[in-house]
């Protein structure tokens, strides 16, 4: 007993090991993911929010889509996260590792081996077309739909596999979930069909609930949305853009995607298989071929022992398939193809892969112990050799194909855009601390195209009381006067695609301070710097002396050579320049009073007053 107590606390701690191996492999892939601000669909996924209450953002008066589930969820998602959106990474990439420890333990169940489970495991938290689940806000809605799914096949799993029905009500219950959690997941309600009809018993009752469920998941959605048809992506609608053409096209797009061939465009893939570096192309080419040894040695396995076969395993084998298929079709009927959308069926691939495993691995032991054929090395480990090491070469393979794909993750347009989107936060609330108030920011050209209600909730998502007029466009940076210290000003770098905080550089074009002025405005006694006038060729000086004036205060001030004597009758004083537009103005003062309990002396003279500069 003691024995057993000891093995079993030794599987119990691989489970640990590998699971903790899994959420590792999960951090260190991801680590190059980053969401500092809002971008696209999370900016207006992130401004519903603001302003209306719980009944109304889950059951919006008007809508496209109908995921109330998620919509509750993102509630709560988002009132945790608060302002901290940086904190979305780290969050989905622990989402994602759940997943894959959980495909870890029912690939275990399926494969009967933990050291295969974890491969599958990792293959899938390492496979490119967890992107959008990782990089967006949004993702948690992928992976949501994700979890539902797998619980869906794990309970059908078990439903056929056992004796319970609860199972099956699991499932349906789920499965009645996903639909308000992402409508493309409707398409597996075959499946429930599927399972009551390969399953003894209780098929009538079963197949009326499962049908039921199925009917009131339409009659909701069509209270909701006045329409049966799901909506595609983009803002189509499948019932416009549906042909028999373009889902064969995208059907073949996905199984290519499934064997780790990119067929493009690069804004959806990163990378064509065909523009790959031709080592990487030729380990996908190994790992097909490895992936079809592994696949005809398990039929070989199934002629060699059909006396055995069992018609759970065609059952089983079926449902998996159902699922792979499913998900497949469900995301080739709208105008394109994603590759987050393929995540779901690579899921299910892996998962069978499992299974086929393990009925090939239960296959070929059975014959070792009857002696009638097999290597010494198979009957060392107790395993299939042939079947391992393809499956190895596979899983290697995909891998290496999948870490050299997410190398061009940049070129996806999600990823493209995060990074303009990480780069304005990164020039704006990061740069100033996480404080903008009082802060205007300028952006000039807008070559981005960033629209006005973009970057209004850009900033609201760190401050939903940021002032409205935060962010203003301008063709040229002549278009502002003088650059204080509540202004932000940001070009746009095109090659690099991302904003360029210019603040300080037009500050010292607009103001070069040459000796004794100060950013803050503070003027020492002797004073030289060069002002560039605006478009009416005006400068305005605001002068202000914090102390108390004895009447007999002058200020010499040489503009471009041309000097005049202003005397200071107030503690706040006004001077106008006029001068060539557009054009720098040299400009010297020299006053013949000091401020007496200055505090500081910054230059070689004495601190006299405060000087506010602005153009015209």
């Amino acid at each position: 007993m003691a024995l057993i107590k000891i093995e079993e606390k030794y599987e119990y701690l691989k489970d640990v090991l590998f699971s903790i191996l899994i959420l590792c492999i999960s951090i260190v892939v991801n680590a190059g993911i980053s969401i500092k601000g809002l971008y696209q669909d999370d900016i207006l996924m992130w401004s519903t929010r603001r302003g209306v209450g719980f009944i109304k953002y889950v059951f919006p008066d008007e809508m496209r889509k109908f995921r109330p589930v998620y919509w509750i969820v993102a509630w709560i998602y988002q009132g945790i996260l608060n302002n901290n959106l940086i904190l979305i990474v780290p969050i989905n990439i622990l989402i994602g590792a759940g997943i894959a420890i959980a495909v870890y333990f029912f690939a275990k169940r399926l494969a009967k081996s933990k050291e295969i489970a974890f491969v599958l495991a990792a293959m899938f938290a390492v496979s490119r077309f967890s992107y959008y689940n990782i990089g967006q806000f949004l993702g948690v809605m992928e992976a949501m739909a994700l979890i539902f799914a797998l619980a869906m096949l794990y309970f059908l799993y078990g439903y056929i596999n056992g004796k319970n029905d609860m199972n099956f009500y699991y499932a349906c219950i789920v499965y009645f979930i996903n639909c308000f959690t992402h409508e493309r997941f409707m398409v597996l309600f075959p499946m429930l069909l599927f399972a009551v009809i390969v399953k003894e018993g209780r098929r009538i009752l079963n197949a009326a609930i499962s049908i039921a469920t199925f009917i009131l998941i339409i009659y909701i959605r069509f209270m909701a949305l006045k329409s049966f048809v799901p909506e595609g992506t983009g803002g189509s609608k499948v019932s416009e853009t549906f042909k028999i053409s373009d889902l064969i096209f995208s059907l073949k797009t996905e199984i290519l995607y499934i064997l780790g061939i990119n067929t493009g465009p690069e804004y959806l893939c990163g990378i064509k298989f065909l523009d790959a570096n031709i080592i990487v192309r030729v380990i996908i080419v190994i790992s097909i071929i490895a992936l079809i040894g592994f696949l005809a040695k398990f039929t070989y396995s199934l002629i060699m022992n059909s006396e055995k076969l069992n018609l759970i395993w065609i059952k089983n084998t079926l449902l998996f398939l159902g699922f792979i298929i499913g998900s497949i079709v469900c995301s080739a009927v709208t105008i394109r193809v994603e590759m987050r959308w393929i995540y779901a069926p690579y899921l299910f691939v892996l998962l069978l892969i499992a299974y086929i495993y393990g009925i090939d691995n239960k296959l070929t032991v059975k014959r070792f112990k009857n002696k009638k054929i097999g290597t010494s090395l198979s009957r060392i480990f107790h395993v299939s050799i042939p079947s391992v090491l393809f499956l190895a070469t596979w899983a290697f393979c995909m891998i290496a194909a999948d870490i050299y794909y997410r190398g061009y993750y940049g070129k996806i347009h999600i990823f493209f855009g995060q990074h303009r989107a990480n780069s304005l936060a990164n020039e704006t609330y990061y740069k100033y601390n996480k404080d903008l108030s009082g802060k205007k920011i300028y952006i000039i050209k807008n070559y981005f195209k960033l629209s006005k209600f973009d970057a209004l909730e850009f900033f609201r998502a760190y401050n939903q009381d940021i002032r409205e007029d935060i962010v203003t466009f301008i063709d040229n940076y002549k278009d502002i006067g003088q650059v204080n210290d509540d202004m932000i000003i940001l070009s746009e770098d095109l090659n690099n695609n991302e904003y360029v905080n210019v603040t300080d550089f037009l500050r010292s074009i607009k103001l070069e301070n040459i000796y004794g002025h100060y950013s803050d405005g503070w003027t020492d006694e002797e004073a030289r710097f060069n002002v560039m006038s605006g478009e009416k060729g005006q400068i305005h000086f605001e002068i202000m002396y914090p102390g108390e004036l004895d009447g007999n205060e002058h200020i010499e001030i040489d503009v471009n050579g041309k000097k005049q004597m202003l005397n200071l009758i107030s503690n706040i004083t006004y001077y106008d320049i006029e001068t060539t537009p557009n054009s720098v103005a040299q400009i010297y003062m020299k006053s013949d009073f000091y401020l007496k309990d200055a505090q500081e002396q910054r230059g070689e003279t004495r601190m006299s007053f405060i000087l506010n500069i602005k153009t015209e």
